[in-house]
């Protein structure tokens, strides 16, 4: 408490302090110690998230506090580990209220989305460390928290065309794509990449998730502090790094070219959306699907082409450009020209 008092930095360096502690105690004192050095550790996430601290100093601190933490959580059995799992995402659900701790710091741009949404974050991205260590261990696990990233995904969705469309009130309800949705993302390509026997993934699961998941496609809305003339480019980043590599490793775990149909098809109904970063976006998801099932995803073609055929006209001289990528990459697979198809 006292170095949370003395500000940030301080606070960090604490922090790793007792990460290192808790990595290096021995195994009698860790099972005396370890409820309350968890607790520590939520306390700090918690303390991070006052609005008076600088965005950087909290992203330090945070990142801090998860390293200190996985150094606790690594050495727990899973009879000690499972309750802690359940407080852990108990506590990233509940909703609390910013922590009254002054530390004389100004709010930096998009600091009260990050402050608002530092529980589920915190969660989110220890959640997707401890799948880069455990793999198909911690699968079952990932049921318990399946309803909240089904509601993040909805929170961040745009059912609509796209986030323009949308009446004005929800328009600026809607959440902007934030660390939180990307750790989110992540957390569905690897609980569906360690998914190895389909225990998680189910086809009841994919149904809950494909039309959220594709509803990413339109939220458009810039990031807190991104210049406007990046937009566009900041946009595509997104989809190319996290949400087509999370919609096509979930395809390919699916393994069932009915749920592939199910997905394919909310996708390509992006892909006529006003917005020519939407229309892009939905033909990176597209190729990722390609690139993930290979020959495989044939199957859908026939019902791509219209698609494809429309946005070869597009007004866009990007959309066009990527239709025409996306075109090449299926061609490498059927062996053959499409244009024939395409007329």
């Amino acid at each position: 408490r006292e170095a949370v008092r003395q500000g940030a930095a301080t606070a960090e360096l604490a922090v790793a302090f007792v990460g290192r502690t808790a990595a290096a105690l021995p195994r009698a004192q860790l099972m005396q110690n370890y409820k309350q050095l968890f607790k520590f550790f939520l306390s700090v996430f918690d303390a991070a998230r006052n609005p008076g601290v600088e965005l950087g100093a909290a992203q330090a601190l945070e990142q801090a506090t998860l390293d200190a933490l996985m150094r606790l959580v690594v050495r727990l059995s899973e009879a000690l580990f499972r309750p802690l799992f359940l407080t852990f995402a108990e506590w990233a659900a509940a909703s609390a209220p910013v922590p009254a701790v002054a530390w004389a710091a100004k709010k930096d741009a998009g600091r009260s989305q990050h402050a608002e949404e530092t529980r589920l974050r915190v969660f989110y991205r220890a959640l997707n460390e401890l799948y880069e260590k455990l793999r198909s261990i911690l699968t079952p696990y990932y049921v318990q928290v399946m309803d909240t990233t089904v509601a993040q995904l909805k929170r961040f969705g745009v059912s609509h065309a796209s986030i323009e469309a949308q009446e004005e009130a929800d328009r600026h309800e809607k959440a902007a794509p934030s660390a939180l949705w990307t750790a989110v993302l992540e957390s569905v390509r690897l609980s569906s990449l360690h998914d190895t026997a389909s225990e998680l993934w189910t086809e009841d699961a994919c149904r809950r998730v494909f039309s959220p998941l594709a509803d990413q496609l339109p939220n458009t809305k810039p990031v807190a502090g991104e210049n406007p003339e990046d937009a566009y480019d900041a946009y595509i980043s997104r989809v190319r790094d996290t949400l087509a590599p999370a919609a096509s490793q979930l395809m390919a775990t699916a393994g069932n070219d009915a749920m592939w149909k199910m997905l394919n098809q909310f996708v390509m109904l992006k892909s006529r959306s006003d917005f020519a970063c939407v229309r892009h976006g939905a033909l990176l998801v597209l190729q990722a699907c390609y690139e993930k099932l290979g020959e495989e995803y044939l199957i859908l073609l026939p019902e791509t082409i219209p698609y494809l055929a429309e946005l070869l006209e597009d007004d866009d001289s990007r959309v066009e450009r990527a239709t025409h990528e996306t075109i090449r990459l299926i061609e490498s697979y059927l062996g053959e020209s499409l244009q024939s198809y395409l007329r």
